[in-house]
């Protein structure tokens, strides 16, 4: 019996974990987050810490 396992996209800025066949892809073929419409690419967990830094310090 065959069996295919699930993938997942997790999301670096707010951790949302989603199916991976519901998720779009930018024109540079980067995942983008369905739930938070978050950037993804090579930086994305490191944008997501500035930009709450960010927040934190205004």
């Amino acid at each position: 019996m065959d069996f295919d396992w699930p993938t997942y996209f997790e999301c670096a800025a707010c951790d949302a974990e989603i199916p991976a066949d519901a998720v779009q892809y930018d024109d540079l073929g980067y995942p983008e987050c369905p739930e938070c419409g978050a950037r993804t690419g090579p930086l994305a967990r490191l944008e997501a810490v500035e930009t709450v830094e960010r927040g934190l310090a205004d």
